[in-house]
């Protein structure tokens, strides 16, 4: 027998069973904002998998000069983001005791109000953006805040305490489940990107018959290959162009010409709609040796030192320029392929762990900012089959890629359905509409 349902009146929340209450956030929490006061704290963190522990000693992340004035958390505080309204859920109920930034709410369940049911509450309030629509700030995406006072004042439905409990223990369960169904196909996804790393790397640097006889390369990082194939440096593979140093002041975000940058590139992956930096025709024409065609390789010579956030290697094909023409910036760099070279066999190669391993060696800049010169990557000895078999290797690893990303595919969708299911299960439960039997 289904249950009686009444107008909340309030649009967030909706219908909610008939005997449960309306009431604010204050009337079912009191806020905790006291300081430590404590000389060596375990200090805390919010983030969207929970209440982690920070580990201070490795200095990673932004630390504070003192957690002198940090707020006390105990067991079964509720902690709230009040600063990111946007992103995703970001509130979670503590299992441990320490501090935390005062930049969070840190709300303490009053006598009849089960933390974990409002903790499951607020983050629908996240995801339906309904805590968004409260929000005031600077704009959006910078200082786009919930203030204390509104959070305190916001509409909550308060079911009986013995319900909470119900729903906070069955959602407990639930969301459980749907973890670890989440986690396994998260699984699926590592083992499936794996696998197509090592059919890369076995293809590109052994070709498709496994049964040829094999030779010593003479090169360290190469190894053995093919008795038939040889070995020659990158220039003489391909001819390299570098970038124009193009103005920032002739960059405007639309047009059909587009000059490409550090972060429109990454592995096999042309991000046009990252900071698009178009210019004239007029600025085009002066840099007309720049002007990229389909079948050149790019790669990015500018990253993080020591991270090897840059190399990241891309082939232009023809879709790439529809209704487009591109240039090249500085700090890309572009490989154009010579007579017996098929860029696509490279643009595999040139992702092969010891291949990079090669090019990183002479890897210069900042303690900070990490560079690659054209000299250095011009020197880099890599494996030269013959062309029809550079070519075979590019079609084979192009319809075996494309498999295994499909794949992928099929598991991404199944986390999405996942996560989405998951929200709605919450949702329903929280506000009443479906009951725990």
């Amino acid at each position: 027998m289904s249950r009686e349902m009444t107008d909340s009146g309030i649009p967030w929340i909706g219908k909610i069973p008939k005997e449960w209450e309306l009431c604010k956030v204050k009337d079912v929490f009191f806020r905790k904002n006291e300081k430590a006061h404590q000389e060596n704290p375990v200090v805390l963190s919010l983030a969207r998998a929970g209440v982690k522990v920070r580990d201070i000693s490795n200095n990673e992340g932004q630390m504070a000069e003192s957690y002198y004035d940090y707020n006390p958390v105990e067991p079964f505080d509720l902690l709230v983001n009040p600063m990111d309204l946007y992103s995703g859920a970001n509130c979670s109920m503590s299992l441990v005791s320490g501090v935390i930034s005062p930049a969070y709410v840190n709300l303490r369940a009053k006598g009849g109000a089960n933390p974990r049911y409002y903790d499951y509450y607020f983050k629908t309030q996240y995801w339906s953006m309904a805590f968004f629509a409260h929000g005031k700030g600077i704009s959006f995406n910078n200082r786009w805040t919930l203030g204390v006072d509104t959070l305190l004042r916001y509409d909550v439905p308060s079911p009986p305490i013995i319900e909470q409990n119900k729903i906070a223990e069955f959602l407990d369960r639930k969301c459980c489940e749907i973890d670890e169904m989440l986690a396994l196909q998260e699984k699926y996804i590592e083992e499936l990107k794996a696998y197509k790393q090592s059919v890369i790397a076995e293809t590109v640097t052994q070709g498709l018959n496994s049964d040829i006889s094999k030779k010593d390369s003479g090169i360290k990082w190469i190894g053995q290959i093919p008795e038939h194939w040889d070995i020659a440096k990158l220039s003489v593979l391909f001819s390299f162009k570098g970038g124009y140093a193009f103005d920032s002041a002739d960059f405007g975000l639309e047009g059909k010409i587009q000059v490409i940058r550090i972060g429109n590139v990454k592995n096999d992956s042309l991000l046009l709609d990252v900071a698009p930096a178009c210019i004239s025709e007029e600025t085009a024409l002066k840099a007309q040796k720049y002007k990229l065609e389909k079948g050149q390789i790019l790669f990015t010579m500018t990253g993080t030192k020591g991270k090897r956030d840059y190399f990241y290697t891309l082939l232009l094909k023809e879709n790439d320029f529809a209704d487009k023409e591109l240039y090249l910036n500085q700090r890309v760099g572009c490989l154009i392929e010579k007579n017996n070279v098929c860029a696509g066999y490279y643009n595999y190669l040139l992702k092969e762990k010891h291949i990079l391993d090669a090019i990183f060696l002479y890897e210069t800049g900042t303690a900070n900012q990490g560079n690659l010169g054209i000299e250095s990557i011009k020197s880099t000895k890599v494996q030269f089959p013959p062309k029809s078999e550079q070519q075979a290797i590019a079609d084979y690893l192009d319809r075996k890629c494309s498999e295994i990303d499909n794949l992928i595919s099929i598991k991404q969708q199944k986390i999405e359905e996942l996560k989405e299911y998951k929200k709605s299960i919450i949702y329903e439960y929280v506000t009443g509409k479906r009951e725990v039997e």
